[in-house]
């Protein structure tokens, strides 16, 4: 043990004293040159050093610099600058001449990713694919090989193709090679835009043999995270992986065996473009679900109004209609329509299930093709509960407003959904179909309201207005007005399934037809829905079976449609039913009729 120890202690000293030796007999200085010359031959990169250089023998040989900057062929602006830079050499290579650094350690260092600082190509020739001559391993008498390089604590500047420059901070990247450029790295940094910050932990495996003409790298492993406003109090969050591959002379990528997680969301698929001049994006994705509530940077609040016991009485009364109104609140999304107004973007979604505005939504499909602004929707389709829908048309983002062109075809639809999307009181139940052809302005549900026009065929299943029966309405009117009928007490008056038309222009829906019929009651309706007033004036006509009583009251009834209309503002609506003086009118009627009739046969030879 003794005579171990001695060896490893004579072994310490011969190298502490090699190391000594060398640092008094070479000069680091001798090979500032020498490194400046080298990157430029190999890169066409300008390396400034800027003060000496000087020895650091521990933990590892290495060679430390004072401010260097690197600088791209042609540029402008450096586009690596950093306030020292550590080399770790070999030592033995340094006997034989040869200056072998196995690490570079840039600290604090910044690096411009812009136009100012990125190469000018001089060279007007064509490029063999793969040209090797830039990237020999060997020049000269003296070899360069670098086998780890790692940046701490630095700052990345990019500009991206509309001009908007975006900082990069913290950022870590340590990346390890073989002599064939192949190599793991593992990357971390945080950007923070419009008060939301976007921080990222990925690494994974990257082939540089065929740089710059190609460079694949793979996410083996990426962790993200995005908070701040209009998010989700927790955030966006999850993980990350896929393939790629970059080609940096025409800025073209392809994603393959892409997957992300966020929060509760899943996706998969590929994609496939370029980044400059401007973003061409081809996308194909695929989630078993989607929560888009959670993943949209646009939030959507919902604000319920007070509740108010609704009342009821005769002739022209006043019904309060304050009921829970979800009012649906959008924030500014300009910065996202100003992205498609200069991209190119052809996406292909799917998923099994899918949350927007709390709806849930199963077998989404959409297929969109979008030019500069100018998106063609080929289809947006889905199931929801018993019903589906189906949406194609063609949106202009460019105008302030959007211009819309759309085919609607919404089969049983709940109507507690459409409503509040609409933000319009949620005072119906019940399921709604439309098919028809819609154009305007504007994609929210008041623009959707006020400044579209169109027309569509309409169907009402299942209708109810809670609180507001109104076929006992006129069942109860008709029995006040007159004891000689009643109704069957057995009966439940139900809304039958209504179908029809309407006309929307100007703020304003007009019901041209809408009727229906069971076996308590036959029932049609026309008027009009003011949007932009909010207001209504619509007129029931209710013919109203299962009566018992007089025989002539009966046969009156039988044929005798009543009238019951609304009218007014939403949150102060007034009906009127004059069934009394239209029984008095029509039994009048009747019994001057009849004694015509009679005056005729006494007449008659």
């Amino acid at each position: 043990m003794r005579k171990l120890i001695t060896t490893f202690a004579i072994l310490i000293a011969v190298l502490v004293a090699g190391m000594c030796t060398l640092v008094l007999l070479v000069n680091p200085n001798d090979f500032k040159h020498y490194m400046v010359q080298q990157v430029e031959k190999r890169s066409g990169y300008q390396l400034m050093l800027k003060g000496d250089l000087r020895w650091h023998v521990w933990p590892k040989l290495s060679i430390l610099s004072g401010p260097i900057s690197l600088t791209a062929p042609g540029a402008s602006q450096p586009a690596v600058t950093a306030d020292n830079m550590r080399l770790d050499v070999e030592l033995l290579p340094l006997l034989s001449h040869q200056l072998r650094v196995s690490k570079v350690l840039v600290t604090r260092a910044v690096l411009q990713a812009l136009p100012d600082a990125a190469a000018k190509s001089t060279n007007t020739g064509p490029i063999a694919p793969d040209e090797p001559s830039s990237f020999s391993p060997s020049l000269g008498h003296w070899s360069l090989d670098i086998a780890h390089v790692s940046i701490v604590n630095s700052l990345l500047i990019w500009q991206d193709p509309q001009g908007e420059q975006l900082n990069f901070r913290e950022l870590n990247l340590d990346l390890h090679q073989d002599e064939s450029r192949v190599g793991h790295y593992r990357l971390s940094t945080a950007l923070t835009r419009n008060q939301q910050t976007f921080s990222l932990d990925v690494e994974g495996q990257m082939d540089a043999r065929h740089y710059p003409f190609k460079l694949a790298f793979s996410v083996d492993r990426g962790d993200y995270q995005l908070q701040g406003v209009s998010l989700p109090e927790q955030g966006v969050k999850g993980q990350t992986s896929f393939t790629a591959q970059w080609s940096p002379r025409n800025n073209a990528f392809d994603l393959t065996n892409f997957t992300l997680q966020a929060n509760d969301s899943d996706f998969s698929g590929e994609a496939r473009g370029r980044l400059a001049p401007s973003l061409q994006l081809a996308l194909t994705l695929h989630a078993k679900k989607a929560n888009f509530d959670q993943l949209l940077l646009t939030r959507h609040s919902v604000t319920q109004q007070t509740n108010a016991d609704d009342s009821t009485s005769t002739d022209n009364t006043v019904i309060s209609t304050h009921r829970r109104s979800p009012v649906v609140v959008e924030e500014n999304n300009r910065g996202f329509i100003d992205w498609l107004n200069h991209s190119e973007i052809s996406s292909e979604l799917t998923a099994d299930q899918a949350t927007w505005h709390g709806v849930t939504v199963s077998k989404l499909a959409l297929s969109a093709q979008n030019s500069q602004g100018m998106m063609a929707l080929k289809t947006l389709s889905g199931q929801v509960g018993d019903g589906h829908f189906a949406l194609n048309g063609s949106v202009d983002f460019r105008p302030e407003l959007a211009d819309v062109q759309i085919h609607t075809d919404l089969q049983r639809i709940p109507l507690q959904i459409v409503q509040p999307l609409l933000q319009i009181p949620p005072v119906l139940h019940g399921d709604i179909s439309l098919l028809g052809q819609f154009s305007g302005r504007g994609l929210q549900g008041k623009e959707i309201l006020t400044q579209w026009q169109g027309q569509s065929q309409v169907e009402l299943l299942s209708l109810d207005i809670p609180r507001m029966n109104v076929q006992q309405m006129v069942i109860d009117a008709v029995t006040r007005a007159s004891n000689r009928v009643n109704s069957d007490p057995k009966l439940h008056p139900v809304i039958p399934d209504m179908r029809g038309e309407f006309t929307l222009a100007n703020g304003a829906l007009q019901l041209t037809r809408l009727q229906g019929e069971n076996a308590q009651v036959s029932l049609n309706a026309l008027g009009n829905i003011n949007f932009a007033q909010r207001g209504l004036d619509i007129t029931f006509n209710l013919l109203t079976r299962g009566w018992k009583g007089d025989p002539e009251m009966l046969a009156l009834l039988a044929n005798q449609p009543i009238p019951l209309r609304f009218y007014g503002p939403w949150d102060h609506l007034q009906y009127s039913l004059s069934v009394d003086k239209l029984l008095r009118s029509n039994l009048k009627s009747r019994l001057q009729q009849w004694l015509k009739d009679n005056d005729k046969s006494k007449h008659t030879p």
